[in-house]
């Protein structure tokens, strides 16, 4: 049987989601859990890859289990799994799925979040999974510049140089800054693909624009002329987080997991 893991992630420790030899990654962490827990040799297939030190609420990821679905407890499944994962690495909900149900190709959109705090004195709270700006920014031009990334755009000046050459063509659902309490800012944006480094160069270029170092038709010249040296910096990867993954209505994902089941003992 297929089973889908809902799983959340803090990345500092992490060297990305992804398996390379001789690093600590998500997928070696969460591999090796699998297999000690479920006694078989697991290999766990993700929605996407994130990069060293970025963080995911929502990551998605299948593997295969020979066992029936009728045996398949989410609840136990989840509490076990928890209880052998290291602490910055966790097991949200479970769900058997159907064998044509794909992490990956599956995926119909994936959203994202880039946190700012943008404030005089740094935070002790927030200082991993938000980017400290001791600036003032321009939220409104900032704001403003966000809403043109919208819609189907070939978004190859907001890939990385050391990419590969694959497809730059992105749609666009959603691309919106929010002010969530004093100094601290939200970008969110949804799209039903993304290059390499895409949300945290596109972060990069309105933080230039909130500090008045570009002005905000810069964002547009980038875009319609493809050049990586007209759009800004890479924001660094600890305000990123995967956010969620969605998928077709039809698997009804995570719908009837461990996230709604009850405990052992308690009525439903």
């Amino acid at each position: 049987m297929r089973v889908a893991l809902l799983i959340e992630y803090a990345g500092k420790r992490f060297h990305g989601s992804q398996y390379q030899a001789g690093v600590r990654t998500v997928q070696s962490e969460l591999e090796r859990a699998l297999s000690v827990f479920l006694r078989q040799p697991v290999r766990a297939v993700f929605s996407g890859r994130t990069d060293t030190g970025v963080n995911a609420r929502g990551q998605v990821v299948h593997f295969n289990l020979e066992m029936q679905p009728q045996e398949f407890d989410t609840w136990r499944f989840c509490w076990g799994m928890n209880g052998i994962l290291p602490d910055d690495l966790s097991v949200v909900a479970a769900q058997v799925v159907p064998d044509d149900f794909h992490a990956r190709f599956s995926a119909r959109s994936r959203h994202y979040v880039y946190r700012l705090l943008a404030r005089p004195q740094r935070s002790a709270l927030l200082r991993d999974t938000y980017y400290f700006i001791p600036q003032k920014l321009d939220l409104e031009l900032m704001a403003e510049a966000a809403t043109w990334l919208c819609g189907h755009h070939d978004f190859a000046a907001f890939r990385s140089t050391n990419s590969d050459r694959s497809n730059t063509n992105c749609t666009v659902s959603r691309s919106e800054l929010l002010k969530i309490a004093e100094g601290q800012v939200e970008y969110w944006i949804t799209a039903d693909h993304f290059v390499y480094n895409m949300v945290r160069i596109i972060v990069g270029t309105l933080i230039e624009i909130g500090l008045g170092k570009r002005a905000p038709e810069s964002l547009r010249s980038a875009l319609s002329e493809g050049d990586r040296n007209l759009s800004g910096p890479t924001a660094p990867p600890w305000g990123l987080t995967l956010n969620a993954v969605q998928y077709p209505e039809s698997y009804k994902l995570f719908e009837q997991s461990s996230r709604l089941a009850s405990c052992p003992g308690e009525k439903t």
